[in-house]
C-alpha cells in the first residue's frame, strides 16, 4: 500500500493550512525553538506562533521572522496570553528545549487542561510527563478528549514506560504497545528503526532504513515541527477521515520526510556537515516527493 502527500490548494489562504502554537525553548536554547517553528512552516503550516522564554524572543523574531512570538510568563498569574494562544491554535506543539523546571511544568500542566485539538509532546516535555504523576493522569486524558502524539527516542521512552533500556531495546514493540493503550496516544518511538504504533495498539508502521546525517542536535526538533505541518496539511485536504487515521498518516510521512530531509541536505553538505536547519530547510523537496511519488507501508 502507497500514501501521497496531497499538493497544495492553489485556492488556500494562510488560514487554510492551520494555526500552529509551538511551547519551546528555555533561555539558552532559542536553537530548538528555532528548528521547530522553521520545520513547522517549511512543512506548510499557514501560521506558527511561537512561545518561548522572554530572553530568546529577540533572536527569534530575526530568525523567523513569518512567526508570531510570544514571551513564555515564568508565574502563573500571568498565564492568560498562553490560554488565549492555546484557543487560537488547531495543534499543539510542546517541548522542545523547554527545561524540565517548575515554569515548564506548568506550562504543560496549562496545555494538557485548556488544550482541545492535537498535541504533540516531544523532548523536555515527554522527560517532565515521566516525573510527574498528575501530569501523567492529564495526557491519559488528553488521549481521549483530543489526538495524542508522544515521540520519545529510546531513553525518553525508558523514562516514561518504566522499563530499562536493555527491556527497550530487546522487546520495545511489546511495552509500546501496551503503553499507547495506557495513554490513548499515537507513539513514535525514534531510534534507527524508527516505529509507529496506533493507539489500539497496532505497529502501523517500522522502518529500518535511517539516514546518518540525522544524528545532530535538533534533529528532534526538526522532526516534531515537520509532523505539525504533515498534520495540518492533511486536516486541509479532507476534514472526513477519521482523527486517528489521519494521525497515523501524518505520523508515517513525517518519518518519511525527516529521512528525505537528510539524504537531501546531505547531498549538498555531506553526512558529516549537515545542520538541523539543513534538514528542516529541505522539508519543502521531501514533501514534493512524497506528493510525487508517495511511500510504501505494510
Amino acid at each position: 500500500m502507497k500514501i501521497f502527500l496531497p499538493k497544495r490548494n492553489p485556492a488556500s489562504h494562510k488560514g487554510s493550512y492551520g494555526k500552529c502554537l509551538i511551547l519551546a525553548g528555555a533561555e539558552g536554547m532559542a536553537g530548538a525553538a528555532y528548528f521547530a517553528a522553521l520545520s513547522a512552516y517549511r512543512s506548510g503550516t499557514g501560521l506558527v506562533k511561537l512561545c518561548s522564554a522572554k530572553e530568546n524572543c529577540g533572536i527569534l523574531q530575526s530568525l523567523i521572522p513569518e512567526a508570531i512570538i510570544l514571551s513564555a510568563p515564568k508565574e502563573k498569574e500571568h498565564f492568560k496570553e498562553v490560554e488565549k494562544a492555546i484557543e487560537w491554535a488547531d495543534f499543539l506543539l510542546f517541548g522542545p528545549g523547554m527545561g524540565t523546571g517548575e515554569e515548564a511544568k506548568e506550562l504543560l500542566r496549562l496545555v494538557l487542561e485548556k488544550g482541545k485539538v492535537p498535541l504533540l509532546i516531544d523532548a523536555d516535555g515527554l522527560n517532565l510527563l515521566s516525573k510527574d504523576s498528575a501530569l501523567q493522569t492529564l495526557a491519559k486524558a488528553y488521549g481521549r478528549k483530543s489526538l495524542l502524539f508522544l515521540t520519545p527516542h529510546l531513553m525518553e521512552f525508558s523514562r516514561l514506560s518504566g522499563k530499562s533500556l536493555t527491556e527497550i531495546e530487546n522487546r520495545g514493540g511489546e511495552i509500546a504497545k501496551s503503553f499507547v493503550k495506557e495513554y490513548h496516544c499515537i507513539l513514535l518511538l525514534k531510534s534507527h528503526d524508527t516505529m509507529v504504533i496506533s493507539p489500539e495498539g497496532e505497529l502501523v508502521y517500522h522502518r529500518k532504513k535511517s539516514c546518518a546525517a540525522l544524528s545532530k542536535g535538533g534533529s528532534g526538533d526538526v522532526f516534531a515541527g515537520s509532523l505539525a505541518g504533515i498534520y495540518l496539511i492533511l486536516e486541509e485536504e479532507s476534514k472526513t477521515v477519521k482523527q486517528i487515521r489521519q494521525g497515523c498518516i501524518a505520523a508515517i510521512l513525517s518519518c518519511e520526510a525527516q529521512i528525505l530531509a537528510g539524504e537531501l541536505a546531505a547531498k549538498e553538505w555531506g553526512e558529516h556537515g549537515v545542520l538541523s536547519q539543513n534538514i528542516a530547510n529541505a522539508m519543502g523537496k521531501a514533501l514534493e516527493l512524497l506528493e510525487e511519488q508517495g511511500c510504501s507501508i505494510d
